[in-house]
């Protein structure tokens, strides 16, 4: 007797196609198995009566749960691997406690600081430290910064705003030539344009001259301060696309930094 097993555990037809993980059971003793098959796991079992059956259940059961689980294992590491490069606008304190962050996630991994003042640029790349927000805390040796707003984006995977709401506008405008229209805008920026009331998730999409540039919102509770000193923390990642709110979650999550997603925000 020879069958082949899968989710709800029916007997099929010999060779009917369906995806992994896949069992090929037959009688035991005598019988011969079907033709090798590298993606299919060979049982061999008595099929005499339920209690045989169970077992053939149990083990395929198992055998389910040890492929779903390392399918989330992978799913998990898949994003932060993949991610060669990103960029933080901004050089002020929360901007550089994301970098200084980011960057301990995966040392091969390049951060870039785009900063308008030259002397903070400077003390980064030297002395490995924000002279202006940080003078304490060490930076992470793979966290550049650079006033080129050009090399800065260039072929970078994931993008933080960390301008103030007040010239996010202006400086985005500057730089729009330079960004590329899939790159995924992560804000840190709070709150309303003064002038016009309007809210990050429109100045970003206008100033960029691109309404479908992905965009997600990044807000508390925390502080700078607690992501530099490593303490527990918790941030909340938004975005109407689950998908790049999951990315975002992969490529931040650590033993100090929980990360929760969701669908609503108000930025």
């Amino acid at each position: 007797m020879t069958c082949l097993l899968e989710p709800p555990f029916r007997c099929l037809p010999p060779f009917q196609p369906f995806s992994p993980p896949r069992f090929r059971c037959y009688a035991a003793p005598g019988a011969q198995p079907l033709p090798s098959d590298p993606d299919t796991e060979t049982l061999v079992l008595p099929l005499d009566g339920p209690k045989e059956r169970r077992e053939i259940v149990r083990l395929a059961w198992e055998k389910l749960v040890r492929w779903s689980r390392s399918l989330q294992s992978r799913a998990k590491t898949d994003v932060l691997e993949r991610t060669n490069k990103i960029v933080v606008l901004g050089g002020g304190s929360f901007g550089t406690a994301i970098a200084a962050h980011v960057a301990t996630r995966k040392s091969p991994l390049e951060v870039n600081m785009l900063v308008r003042d030259p002397q903070v640029c400077r003390s980064i790349n030297e002395e490995h430290h924000n002279c202006k927000y940080f003078p304490q805390h060490e930076l992470p040796k793979n966290v550049i910064a650079t006033t080129d707003a050009k090399a800065a984006l260039l072929g970078a995977d994931f993008c933080f705003h960390a301008v103030p709401v007040q010239f996010s506008s202006s400086f985005l405008e500057e730089i729009a030539n330079y960004v590329d229209p899939g790159l995924p805008f992560i804000s840190l920026s709070k709150g309303l344009e003064l002038n016009t009331l309007r809210t990050m998730s429109q100045i970003i999409p206008k100033a960029l001259k691109n309404p479908r540039q992905p965009y997600v919102v990044l807000s508390g509770p925390s502080f700078a301060l607690e992501l530099m000193n490593k303490l527990p923390t918790a941030l909340v990642v938004a975005s109407k696309d689950q998908k790049i709110a999951n990315s975002v979650q992969q490529l931040m999550a650590s033993k100090n930094l929980r990360i929760n997603t969701s669908r609503y925000f108000n930025q």
